[in-house]
């Protein structure tokens, strides 16, 4: 497998993901009848620092683990939606416990997945 060519693709695939994010953050607040959630409105940086930034660090590093690469994507994944649909529960005016659980599962998958980076680069 091409490791700049499959960096280069993430790299992109975030850009179109926090793009999507502006534009549905945007739409939503608008037939929201302007009411504004700043979870969603910030929703974009987690695929925009945590995707596109780190993943064009790696892009000059050049090497990484795919293990670390699934599970860092899945944890990205599961920070933005997690953020995203608390937007929505705060929009809607309602209150709900459950988001809570995306960012107790988006962290850890995170920092398990830069532990095997480090880790696997040791060895």
């Amino acid at each position: 497998m091409n490791t700049k060519k499959t960096l280069k693709k993430t790299i992109m695939v975030y850009s179109a993901v926090t793009l999507f994010c502006i534009v549905f953050s945007n739409v939503y607040s608008y037939l929201g009848h302007g009411v504004i959630s700043n979870s969603m409105r910030l929703a974009f940086l987690y695929p925009l620092v945590l995707g596109v930034g780190v993943y064009t660090a790696l892009y000059f590093r050049g090497e990484y683990e795919r293990v670390s690469y699934n599970l860092y994507n899945a944890g990205v994944a599961t920070l933005t939606v997690g953020s995203m649909y608390q937007g929505v529960i705060d929009i809607a005016g309602a209150d709900t416990t459950y988001s809570v659980y995306y960012f107790m599962v988006g962290i850890p998958l995170i920092v398990v997945s830069l532990l095997f980076l480090f880790i696997s680069k040791k060895s």
